[in-house]
């Protein structure tokens, strides 16, 4: 899945992923939040640059295709839908996040996983 900077910077700022739960749920969390998190080299490229609680980085930074896998997916979704003060920019995030498919990984029937 395509995810910008700012897609990725609400994914790793959503305050409702599970803060505990089986070993299959936190691992899948973990390997989330490690894959949209930034590279170093990325920081770089990106301009990415924190001053207080503004982050900042260069227009021109490019979408990354990030693996997301259906129970992630299923995880981010469970979280934006219990969330109770999320901003506009994650009603785009969630309307990303469920193209091409359901919340259980489904397109017209078929396992798109």
């Amino acid at each position: 899945m395509e995810l910008n900077v700012h897609e990725r910077l609400l994914i790793l700022n959503l305050d409702t992923l599970p803060k505990v739960g089986n070993i299959v749920t936190m691992r899948i969390k973990q390997q989330l939040l490690n894959d949209v998190g930034f590279k170093e080299s990325e920081i770089k490229d990106f301009g990415i640059v924190q001053d207080n609680d503004q982050v900042r980085w260069k227009n021109d930074a490019k979408a990354v295709d990030i693996e997301i896998g259906p129970e992630a997916k299923k995880l981010l979704i469970d979280a934006l839908e219990k969330s109770e003060n999320l901003s506009d920019a994650y009603v785009a995030l969630y309307d990303h996040l469920q193209e091409g498919g359901n919340h259980n990984g489904q397109v017209e029937g078929k396992d798109v996983a």
